[in-house]
């Protein structure tokens, strides 16, 4: 059975991520199995994961949130799951009887960790579930169901049980802003996936460097050229030697230039490299590591669809694309005003600011599947027949999240 994790971050009031809530996708083309057959399966899903991939790949130091319902807590498969590195969510619609109430507490005592999930806040939903509250280490609060205008009340109505509170579904600055004036500890929600643009910022030097030398590659690929652009930057030099020295390389020889790493990757890897380092230390702004995780999340399942359609040529730009595809919400701009700053290929610019063309829609693709959303359904709403079938965009996706996790630790080493 094929799988696919998804992510979606949550963050505490200073905007780091400290967590994800794990989504998990099959293209086993069996989907009439019965409900308690898909709970087992998520639990095999998850095992097969640990075994086959490992932990750190997926979460890296942080704790993955697995959503839970009664059929999954009393099967054995939830035993198999390492305790200290998952929470578990524990569904909205589970029927909270004796025999469950008994099951949380077993397990609570047993050192796994549980949070309530779309709770909200309703006299019958705080009746129902009160009897596990000693056992929940936070309730998510679904701010879509309760709205607005009614959220102060509602969240003052739990606020007694002192259990820590998250905000789930927040989609707008609006509702992100509201749930920061009341005691939320965490958040969650479409919206932290790209922050809206509230005002201008100036564009650092250090990113002016990598903007200047990707339109200087655009216009001279020569070698000797490239390197003379490089050796005037300092700080892209201190960078690009750590690159190449990661863990994506194999160099057999030692480093001794500047020209011996502009050859040794090639002008179109460069130019890649430039996108992603034009977020510059993304743990300085508020959000901006993930913002960073999603732009490489999304240039590499670009980049990965490009190759599965045959298509190698356009790898480069592909990823490209992806990479500079969230770079005006990390600067604070307009996406028209930073590409005013870059040449760039046509190409990649139609897809930047129309989502249009080739780039474009495997960009719309990549957005959709950074929110974990069924690959089957992305597929049928493509005017034409796509290159890759849904087994191939979740393979992409695999990758994409093993490679985003893997040079975070670098970057943190």
């Amino acid at each position: 059975m094929s799988t696919y994790v998804g992510r979606q971050p949550i963050f505490d009031k200073e905007g780091v991520c400290f967590g994800y809530e794990l989504l998990y996708r099959s293209c086993d083309a069996n989907n009439a199995a019965t409900f308690q057959d898909n709970a087992k399966a998520t639990a095999r899903v998850i095992v097969n994961l640990i075994h086959n991939i490992g932990l750190a790949p997926i979460i890296g130091t942080k704790k993955g949130f697995i959503n839970v319902d009664e059929t999954m807590l009393f099967s054995d498969a939830i035993l198999l799951l390492p305790k200290e590195y998952f929470g578990f969510e524990i569904l909205e619609h589970t029927k909270v009887s004796l025999a469950l109430y008994e099951r949380v507490k077993h397990l609570h005592s047993l050192g796994y960790h549980f949070s309530l999930d779309d709770f909200d806040c309703s006299d019958t939903m705080i009746k129902n579930y009160e009897p596990l509250f000693p056992y929940i280490e936070i309730i998510k609060v679904d701010i879509q169901a309760i709205t607005l205008p009614n959220l102060s009340e509602s969240v003052e109505k739990i606020q007694k049980y002192n259990i820590p509170l998250l905000a789930e579904k927040i989609e707008t600055h609006e509702e992100h802003e509201a749930c920061l004036q009341l005691p939320f500890q965490f958040f969650q929600g479409y919206f932290f996936e790209r922050p809206i643009i509230l005002s201008g910022r100036k564009i650092e030097p250090y990113t002016e460097n990598a903007l200047r030398l990707i339109t200087c590659i655009q216009e001279n690929s020569d070698v000797v050229f490239i390197s003379h652009k490089f050796a005037t930057c300092p700080d892209l030099v201190y960078n690009l030697l750590r690159h190449v020295n990661s863990g994506a390389y194999h160099f057999k020889q030692k480093i001794t230039s500047i020209k011996q790493m502009v050859t040794l990757l090639g002008p179109q890897k460069i130019t890649s490299w430039l996108g992603l380092f034009l977020y510059g230390t993304p743990h300085n702004r508020p959000f901006g590591t993930e913002i960073f995780n999603n732009a490489k999340f999304r240039a590499k399942v670009m980049e990965e669809l490009t190759l599965t359609c045959k298509k190698p040529e356009l790898a480069n730009k592909a990823f490209l694309t992806g990479s500079l595809s969230l770079i005006d919400a990390y600067l604070s701009i307009p996406m028209y005003e930073f590409l005013n700053h870059v040449q760039l290929d046509d190409e990649i610019k139609t897809a930047l600011l129309f989502r249009e063309g080739y780039l474009g829609e495997l960009l719309n693709i990549s957005i959709e599947m950074n929110h974990a959303n069924d690959a089957e359904e992305i597929l049928k709403t493509l005017k034409d027949n796509p290159c890759f079938s849904a087994k191939e965009l979740y393979e992409a996706c695999m990758k994409a999240t093993i490679f985003v996790e893997e040079s975070e630790q670098e970057h943190e080493n």
